[in-house]
């Protein structure tokens, strides 16, 4: 009986110690189990770090390539002005050190081979004989045989002489007339006064102080003209000319064809916008707070137009006019950027020697009197173009950079195919522009206004700036002198009306 004991009491002394080994390896086993717990909350961590410092990184690539292309933007490859344009010489002296253009090397005035631009004898003997310009003849004695012809010179001088009119009011009962409101104060401008105020002040682009301290000097400090008075002055022709603007809005519903754009200045402090209504004839200038369709429904003139509308891919013109055309030129641009920041894309380079390659043999092509390519001809070009899209759809997987691919190549790319129509009706009509340089130029005088001035204290300011504009470039494009048809406003008349 004992022996049995003895034996119960050692297995269950080794049960107990067995209990104790499991009770240890357990714990063991579930500070094991913590501590893996742990360590893949950490690694979760880490990998949420890790993500969130390769997006973090991904965007500072993405913002070190987008601030590349914009320092390598230039006026052939976006809608920078040619203005911009840097080239930085070794070693620049004198004016180079301001305007950092390159010597040429060239001797300063005329060049061999450029026509000239003198004084002609012959010009000024025709405004004698057609008698626009006075002739004052002052006779002189020189050293020579008498009975020689005598030489005659002609020396082209300006003369300014202000002078005053006296009006004298009487009083007479049968009269109808009554004081004109110019004459409501006792001294006023006279037309000639305000004319050359508007001419010099708005298309010259010339400030009100430097406008003020002209009229000083050119008549001796008799002329003291404020500030105040030139804005006046501008106020006064802005209204003066809504009804020849009237007129020109009917004429420009009236063509087929229009081109509009528009660009950003400021009225005091604040952003605004500057849209043109332009054509070969003429052009009208509108000013707004905002873009987008609401102006466009104010200015009232494309959603009459019956016409094709030229723009810089805004589609909010594509509500408007019976067809939109897509400048060429600044796609030249975006593909400018595009071949030379991923230079190893070919559909770039194609599409821009297509596009340009098409355009050259149009102008070819009207020289020997043609409207339009035949239908063989254009198919070819559609066929081409379709084929690049294709080679542009495969080549954009393999752009390296997020940044050109996603921002740049595949939206370009699916422009293209989406206005396809758009950019490329110029070769089915040759009366389609190519481009829409002629909107680029309307609007760079106010480029030039945001520059000198800042821009406009008001936007009642920048809609009469505008009226007057309207005027004197449509005069320009008529072959009318701006001087004239600026005075025959003053004067109440209304312009442009055949």
């Amino acid at each position: 009986m004992g022996r049995t004991r003895n034996y119960e009491l050692g297995m269950y002394n080794e049960f107990e110690k067995l209990n104790k080994k499991l009770d240890k390896a357990n714990s063991t086993i579930l500070n094991m189990s913590l501590t893996i717990n742990e360590l893949n909350f950490t690694i979760k961590n880490l990998q949420k770090a890790l993500i969130k410092s390769e997006e973090k990184n991904q965007k500072l690539i993405e913002e070190n390539e987008k601030l590349k292309n914009q320092n390598n933007k230039n006026s052939n490859n976006s809608s920078k002005p040619s203005s911009t344009n840097i080239s930085t010489p070794k070693k620049k002296t004198g004016s180079n050190i301001y305007n950092y253009r390159i010597k040429t090397g060239n001797k300063i005035g005329g060049q061999i081979g450029h026509k000239g631009h003198n004084l002609s004898k012959k010009v000024i003997e025709e405004l004698i004989n057609n008698k626009k310009i006075e002739v004052r003849t002052i006779t002189h004695t020189i050293k020579g045989n008498s009975k020689k012809a005598p030489v005659i010179k002609y020396r082209l001088e300006l003369e300014i002489k202000p002078y005053v009119e006296k009006h004298i009011f009487k009083y007479v009962k049968s009269s109808k007339e009554k004081l004109s409101k110019e004459f409501y104060t006792d001294v006023t401008y006279g037309t000639s006064i305000k004319t050359l105020a508007i001419h010099l002040g708005c298309y010259n682009v010339i400030s009100y102080d430097r406008l003020s301290d002209f009229f000083k000097v050119i008549t001796n400090n008799l002329i003291n003209i404020s500030k105040g008075t030139l804005v006046n002055f501008l106020y006064e022709f802005g209204i003066k000319s809504e009804e020849t603007i009237n007129i020109l809005e009917k004429n420009f519903l009236s063509k087929t064809k229009g081109y509009t754009d528009e660009t950003s200045t400021k009225f005091n402090g604040k952003k605004m916008y500057i849209r043109n209504y332009s054509n070969e004839e003429m052009v009208i200038y509108k000013a707004h707070k905002n873009k987008g369709h609401t102006p466009l429904k104010e200015d009232n003139i494309l959603p009459r137009y019956l016409g094709g509308i030229m723009g810089d891919h805004d589609t909010t013109l594509y509500s408007y006019g019976i067809k939109n055309f897509e400048c060429n030129i600044h796609l030249g641009r975006y593909l400018m950027e595009l071949m030379e920041n991923i230079p190893d894309t070919k559909w770039p380079f194609l599409m821009y020697d297509l596009i340009f390659r098409m355009n050259n043999t149009r102008k070819i092509a009207m020289t020997y009197g043609l409207n339009k390519f035949d239908k063989i001809k254009i198919a070819e070009y559609n066929q081409e173009y379709d084929e690049i899209l294709e080679l542009a759809k495969e080549e954009n997987k393999k752009i390296k950079s997020s940044y050109y691919r996603i921002k740049k190549a595949i939206p370009l790319t699916n422009r293209l195919v989406k206005y396809k129509n758009n950019h490329l009706y110029f070769i089915e009509d040759f009366s389609v522009p190519f481009d829409d340089n002629l909107s680029e130029r309307d609007l760079r005088i106010f480029k030039n206004k945001t520059k000198i001035s800042g821009g406009f204290r008001s936007m009642e300011a920048a809609k009469y700036f505008a009226n007057t504009l309207s005027i004197i470039k449509t005069s320009i494009k008529k072959e009318i002198t701006p001087f004239n048809s600026i005075k025959e406003i003053f004067e109440g008349k209304v312009l442009f009306n055949n």
